[in-house]
């Protein structure tokens, strides 16, 4: 659970990182950014609860954890233009879509690398469950 945790709190800043970059770095009050508050929103609004369900399930596998950043960032982009006004979303709802999807995807990627892979509590055989199969039937004694 500790990796899971730090994953949630470690995609997001991980995912900033690229603004680092000189292009486009400051390198003053850059965790301000717009993105990174959307992206802590998202993921603790929707994320965390998908990712107690993939868990639940035990659907870790990396494909999993993409499509599942992508369905949180469907979520919040349903509530963002349900917010917004009809011309913002003609204008810029093709490119913020593709956008927030492929930043998603990535994030899903970043996560399941932190918090997934080779984790030894969600891999590896499930013996939660130990048939026996006399059970009930009459047993041979010698």
């Amino acid at each position: 659970m500790p990796r899971l945790l730090l994953a949630l709190l470690l995609t997001p800043l991980v995912l900033q990182l690229p603004y680092l970059v000189p292009p486009y770095g400051t390198f003053t009050g850059w965790w301000f950014r717009l993105e990174l508050v959307i992206a802590y929103t998202a993921m603790f609004l929707f994320g965390a609860p998908l990712v107690w369900l993939f868990v639940r399930k035990r659907w870790v596998a990396w494909w999993q954890s993409v499509l599942g950043g992508v369905v949180v960032a469907s979520f919040f982009l349903i509530l963002w233009f349900a917010t917004s006004s009809w011309e913002h979303f003609l204008l810029n709802g093709l490119n913020l879509t593709l956008y927030a999807w492929a930043t998603a995807a990535a994030g899903g990627l970043i996560f399941w690398f932190i918090g997934l892979w080779r984790n030894p509590r969600f891999h590896g055989p499930s013996n939660s469950f130990k048939p026996n199969p006399l059970r009930g039937s009459a047993q041979f004694r010698r």
